[in-house]
């Protein structure tokens, strides 16, 4: 994926830094150093770009649609998502 800045890029290689990025939900988030709790994050702290819609609600949505998961986190249901979901494959397929 393009990310808006070449900051952006080395906060997300760099593991001192708490900054990350969720392929499969197009997210991006400060986490804490137990990363119990996260904070989504919807500028881009360095350039200030907006970033791209978060598509967790999407992802669950589809999830539960189409595959009848409307749990993902439970066990048995997890082992039903198809690889896609895994990734951002399944958002870029959908053009979204």
């Amino acid at each position: 994926m393009e990310h808006c800045c070449d900051y952006i890029k080395q906060a997300l290689n760099d593991p001192t830094v708490y900054f990350d990025y969720q392929p499969a939900y197009r997210r991006y988030y400060i986490n804490t150093e137990s990363k119990a709790i996260i904070h989504q994050v919807y500028f881009c702290p360095w350039c200030g770009t907006k970033l791209p819609e978060d598509l967790k609600s999407k992802y669950l949505e589809i999830l539960e649609g189409e595959y009848h998961i409307d749990d993902p986190w439970d066990k048995n249901q997890k082992k039903l998502i198809p690889k896609e979901f895994k990734t951002d494959e399944w958002w870029k397929k959908r053009g979204l």
